[in-house]
């Protein structure tokens, strides 16, 4: 009977021998894929990517580390103005207006995979990586491309409203927000400026607000938010009617950028670094912070998902860019970064 018992119990034995050294192999696995160190080896760091228009490159900033790699546009007279983040195909697309073409770039690597020809004169730009378009502005001619990001193909460039031409205008900001882009205008005779609103399903023209001189845009929440310097203004209007709903005081506003909590941020662009950044409720109803910047001239604005706010300081000799922490009420610590010369548009890139 004992005999019996141990020949019938010893497969078993061996079986749970074999089962208990594969769990541990699994484990070993596991736990290698999970440490620390493995995940920061193996996990691309976010950065901030800005378009240096001055210096012809682009600066890639790591937004732990605060390292800067620079990389150098395929053009030989390159002029980086703005830098969107194509989210859907991975890809960070860059505007050089000194060859009037995107330049797509993988956003881990950094090297080159595509560049698309648009109108001449290229200026702000922006993207809807869902609806699968970047939408980019040409000062030359007035004109507003539209550019398929999933195949980086040209859909169509067209041309202001003919009446808006004859009165002296120039497409500046752009945003494009689901169903509806819109285009910012300057130069108008009378000093106002204007934000045309497109369809971006047939790109015909739906809709117009006048507003003060010198408007630049974003989009959040249903509400279209328009800062002008001329004006020292930010107005909100509905995202679709274009009906007003209200505006604040803001002196040169000019950079602008509304953040998933409603949190509105502007630059005064003109006052030295003085009074340089302020923070609006959503509603334009209240002034929830104010600070100063010991670089002149801030211009555009981001935010990263540490909350986080960077600061293009832009001008002929200007290398730096800003970066701010955002308090519950409002700024706090703050440092710089050195980059290129004359640092413009930024986008955030995770």
């Amino acid at each position: 009977m004992t005999q019996t018992s141990r020949s019938a119990l010893a497969p078993r034995s061996r079986s749970i021998g074999r089962l208990l050294a594969v769990l541990a192999t699994v484990a070993t696995i596991l736990a290698a894929l999970l440490s620390p160190g493995t995940a920061e080896a193996t996990s691309p760091s976010s950065a901030v990517v800005v378009a240096n228009r001055g210096s012809g490159d682009i600066s890639v900033i790591d937004t732990s580390s605060l390292a800067v790699t620079t990389v150098t546009l395929p053009a030989g007279n390159a002029e980086p103005m703005y830098v969107s983040h194509d989210i859907r195909h991975n890809r960070v697309l860059v505007g050089d207006r000194g060859s009037s073409t995107i330049v797509a770039f993988d956003d881990e690597t950094y090297d080159v995979v595509g560049t698309v020809a648009v109108g001449d004169g290229i200026f702000h730009q922006w993207i809807d990586s869902m609806r699968e378009q970047l939408w980019v502005v040409g000062t030359t001619n007035s004109t507003v491309s539209v550019v398929d990001t999933e195949d980086l193909s040209l859909i169509t460039t067209f041309a202001l409203p003919a009446d808006v031409i004859a009165d002296g205008g120039v497409p500046h900001d752009v945003f494009v927000a689901g169903n509806h882009a819109y285009v910012s205008v300057l130069g108008l005779s009378g000093g106002s400026g204007l934000v045309i609103q497109y369809s971006t399903k047939d790109f015909s023209g739906t809709g117009r607000v006048v507003t003060g001189g010198d408007p630049h845009l974003f989009v959040r929440g249903g509400k279209l938010y328009v800062a002008s310097q001329e004006a020292g203004s930010v107005s909100r209007f509905h995202a679709v009617t274009l009906a007003p709903l209200g505006a604040a005081s803001v002196p040169a506003a000019h950079g602008l950028y509304v953040t998933d909590r409603g949190e509105v941020l502007v630059t005064n662009i003109a006052g030295g670094g003085t009074d340089a950044l302020w923070e609006l409720d959503s509603r334009l109803s209240a002034v929830v912070d104010v600070a100063d910047t010991t670089p002149p001239v801030p211009h555009n604005l981001t935010v990263d998902d540490s909350r986080k706010l960077w600061v293009t300081h832009s001008g002929a000799t200007a290398d730096q860019v800003s970066v701010v922490h955002l308090d519950n009420d409002g700024f706090g610590s703050s440092t710089t970064v050195t980059v290129g010369t004359n640092p413009f548009g930024l986008a955030f890139v995770r």
